[in-house]
């Protein structure tokens, strides 16, 4: 087989696919880069009518507009439409996956190279968000989450999403009080956090502001704690629901 049936065919920026389309869909053609973007101010109804056609957005019930009123504060845009994240992100794995592509690909400081597919970033993600709503958390209620930057932060941010539950995020190198301050202003339901974390070259446990976190956090009713080689045993609490995000 010679090289040229192999290769993969050229890469093409998603603002040139996007200007291709543009043209064929409405005759809409731009000399450059500054006309389009002119474009997009002068007549933003056009333009991000636009883009959620050329994105192909998905929403159960249809918006009646696409910019009700354009005054800030308060403008307000597509009025009706439902749009989940999530979903947005993983309607791409099967063609993602047999592109051969990778969803996430994670290097920590020690150099550790982690790869996740996209099949196996939808089943975790789906699972984590099975246990969320057994847990008891519905659409509007607050999630929040005590991780590092790792694949697991991805998963439970999407997890998340695709309840329609809001998402919050503090690094466990904050201090505890800096956390507690946050994250008290959004009243969570369950806190997701990583036992420990490898962080400017050394390990840390955070079993212990895990405990202070649920104790300063009256509306927390669960704990999926992230279990990592940093913290020597697992963490009990009797007065709150603890589980495993690794067994998840």
């Amino acid at each position: 087989m010679s090289a040229l049936a192999t290769s993969k065919p050229p890469y093409v920026p998603q603002l040139t696919r996007y200007e291709q389309w543009l043209k064929r869909r409405s005759g809409l053609s731009f000399p450059d880069y500054q006309s389009l973007w002119r474009w997009s101010g002068d007549d933003q109804t056009a333009f991000w009518q636009s883009v959620w056609d050329f994105a192909q957005l998905h929403s159960p019930t249809p918006h009646t507009a696409v910019l009700v009123d354009a005054t800030m504060p308060g403008t307000k845009w597509f009025p009706g439409a439902q749009v989940n994240y999530a979903r947005e992100v993983l309607r791409h794995v099967d063609a993602a996956h047999a592109a051969g592509m990778v969803a996430v690909i994670a290097e920590n400081e020690l150099g550790e190279v982690r790869e996740l597919s996209w099949p196996e970033l939808r089943r975790q993600v789906a699972a984590l968000a099975l246990e969320l709503r057994a847990l008891g958390v519905q659409r509007g209620d607050r999630v929040a989450g005590y991780l590092p930057n790792r694949t697991e932060t991805i998963i439970a941010f999407l997890a998340t999403a695709s309840i329609g539950a809001i998402w919050s995020l503090c690094a466990p190198d904050m201090g505890t009080n800096a956390v507690v301050d946050r994250f008290a202003q959004i009243t969570p339901k369950v806190l997701i956090a990583a036992d420990g974390i490898f962080y400017n070259g050394k390990p840390a446990d955070r079993r212990g502001v895990i405990l202070q976190l649920a104790a300063a956090l009256p509306t927390v009713q669960a704990v999926i704690v992230l279990e990592t080689l940093y913290a020597d045993i697992a963490i009990a609490n009797p007065a709150v629901t603890y589980r495993a995000f690794n067994d998840l």
